[in-house]
């Protein structure tokens, strides 16, 4: 089964977009198993403490979403995306993200990616 890593950008753009498509997106990928680094719920959360109202609860439901994900801790890498980076190029992962900074990075290495567009979500594989 293929594990699809989801950043911080991807879990708050789900959680408060019900009707973008992810279960379409899901679906075409054979039900991946969903995983989340520790780092990332650490971001939500500083996010949430941090941001004006609107973003600090946008981060919050992101976070009670990613609480029902498989979590893994992973510290190979500085920043939260160097991790995520690493992390799916020595797992074999895919990765969801809005980040565009992210998913070029991404796409250099030839990680699969799970992205927006406009409003829906679409599967961009190597």
């Amino acid at each position: 089964m293929v594990e699809l890593l989801l950043d911080s950008s991807f879990l708050i753009f789900v959680a408060n977009t019900p009707a973008c498509g992810f279960e379409d997106v899901k679906a075409s990928l054979g039900r991946p198993e969903l995983v989340v680094l520790d780092a990332v719920i650490d971001e939500l959360n500083t996010i949430r403490s941090r941001a004006a109202s609107k973003r600090a609860k946008a981060a919050g439901r992101a976070s009670e979403y990613a609480s029902s994900l498989k979590r893994i801790s992973y510290e190979e890498g500085g920043d939260v995306d160097d991790k995520i980076l690493n992390y799916a190029e020595a797992n074999g992962a895919a990765v969801a993200t809005i980040d565009s900074e992210l998913k070029r990075r991404l796409r250099a290495v030839r990680v699969s990616v799970v992205s927006r567009r406009g409003n829906r979500l679409v599967w961009e594989g190597v």
